[in-house]
């Protein structure tokens, strides 16, 4: 289940905060929902754990352990996952994920001892806000408000010590089903992909037809309604979120089986609110290697044989480029008639470089795929730097041979190259290269070089 979703508990905590304190918008229920989307869409250092356990028809299907930890940019998510299969022994799965703001680290169980990186847009938040997300809080918001005029007085009360109970039997208002439904919708759309606006009216797939029962549920539901939920908030001396436990009952239409019903308990906890630390990723901490560090430690020596002679020029301009030709596991052509041809060349290490080359093989672009420069934030580039010199005349020099290598005609009009921004990241350090044309006529140059560990020309373009 590579789309797994963030988090089971945390989904169904979404679901039942924006159904358990229904209340007058000027009680301190009203206020707590507010509290409560902070917490979860807001906050910048917070803590939270929790469990679940989901049945489908009476039979469990699935039990989740998470936790979730929030420090600034930097998040962890652990995700633990168990259930019976269909021939008595127990499923695990699950995964940890680990988030700096720029990249993401992640260890599933069903791969023990590697990590595998990928690029994140910047958040601070556990739970990703979005336009579709802040609609549903404001639709959350207005349910609040009004909720007197459906609910009736008896639905929520509160105790002496503060604690609000939430209970609804049977009879679940239609407004409430919608968005019920609305919510489940949207998280199958965020987490598992799932169209719904595609989807077909008269789907007749059955929920054992598929692999898991949770995409089973999700791909053969077509709307889904509040049966029953109970929910108990304890609240700390501020009235903030502290404990949040209680159980569901969901009716999941379906085309092929009519109605089905899903049960969830749950039990969530906050705490370590502007305490909560996550260090930055390192895989001593997790025991773990990367994908492209287990994949070149497999021996291989990469073969040119059968390469035509634009692949080969491509080939050597990956060399030239400071490039492992050993470490390539992937290779792809595509002509583009009289315009030349691309080629590309994709890593054990993760890299991927694409060649642009005319008719006469002569370089004109050279692009790169979820490189880390491209997914760095603001904060971490230095425009207009001052650079040793030494270094400086080094990836020059490197650039100067590469390109008299692939295009020389280049350097018939550019004489010089400046830099124009540099990245630093940890131990590796890039910088970006611009070189004017001399000649009204001519193209200028834009290189991006990767200055430490080693020299290593990532991107190149005379366009």
């Amino acid at each position: 289940m590579k789309k797994l979703i963030l988090s089971l508990t945390a989904l169904m905590l979404v679901l039942f905060i924006c159904f358990s304190v229904f209340a007058d918008s000027n009680t301190p229920a009203a206020e707590l929902y507010d509290s409560l989307v902070k917490t979860l869409f807001y906050t910048e250092n917070v803590t939270l754990t929790g469990t679940a356990k989901f049945s489908l028809d009476g039979i469990l299907f699935k039990n989740a352990e998470i936790t979730l930890k929030q420090d600034g940019n930097r998040t962890f998510r652990e995700l633990t996952l168990k259930g019976p299969k269909r021939d008595g022994t127990t499923q695990k799965n699950g995964y940890t994920i680990v988030t700096d703001g720029t990249s993401l680290y992640l260890m599933e169980a069903v791969t023990p001892g590697v990590y595998r990186t990928g690029g994140t847009t910047e958040h601070t938040s556990l739970i990703r806000r979005s336009i579709e997300a802040e609609q549903l809080i404001g639709l959350g918001r207005a349910l609040v408000s009004h909720a007197d005029l459906f609910l009736g007085t008896d639905t929520l009360t509160e105790t002496p010590e503060g604690d609000i109970h939430f209970e609804l039997k049977d009879n679940v208002p239609d407004l409430l089903n919608a968005a019920v439904n609305n919510l489940f919708q949207f998280a199958a759309r965020r987490y598992f992909d799932e169209d719904y606006d595609n989807a077909s009216a008269d789907n007749n797939t059955r929920i054992d037809d598929y692999e898991t029962v949770t995409h089973g549920i999700l791909f053969t539901a077509r709307t889904v309604s509040l049966k029953h939920a109970s929910v108990t908030i304890k609240r700390d001396e501020n009235g903030l979120l502290q404990h949040l436990e209680g159980e569901a009952s969901l009716n999941v239409e379906t085309c092929a089986e009519g109605l089905r019903q899903v049960d969830v308990m749950f039990q969530v906890n906050v705490k370590d609110a502007g305490k909560t630390t996550v260090k930055r990723f390192t895989p001593d901490d997790y025991g773990v290697v990367s994908e492209y560090e287990m994949a070149a430690a497999e021996p291989r020596n990469f073969s040119d044989a059968g390469l035509n002679d634009a692949e080969l020029k491509a080939l050597k301009g990956l060399t030239s480029a400071g490039f492992d030709r050993n470490m390539i596991v992937y290779t792809g052509y595509h002509s583009k008639g009289e315009e030349g041809c691309v080629v590309s060349f994709g890593g054990a290490e993760g890299w991927e470089e694409t060649f642009l080359l005319t008719a006469d093989e002569k370089l004109t672009g050279m692009t790169s795929e979820n490189a880390e420069w491209q997914t760095g934030s603001a904060d971490q580039f230095a425009f207009n730097p001052e650079v040793n010199k030494e270094t400086d005349e080094k990836a020059k020099a490197f650039m100067t041979a590469f390109i008299q290598e692939m295009n020389p005609d280049v350097l018939k009009t550019v004489k010089e190259f400046k830099m124009e921004w540099l990245y630093e990241r940890y131990d590796h350090v890039y910088a970006q290269y611009i070189g004017e044309s001399s000649d009204v006529n001519g193209k200028d140059v834009t290189f991006v070089v990767r200055i430490s560990p080693e020299l290593r020309i990532e991107f190149f373009s005379c366009e």
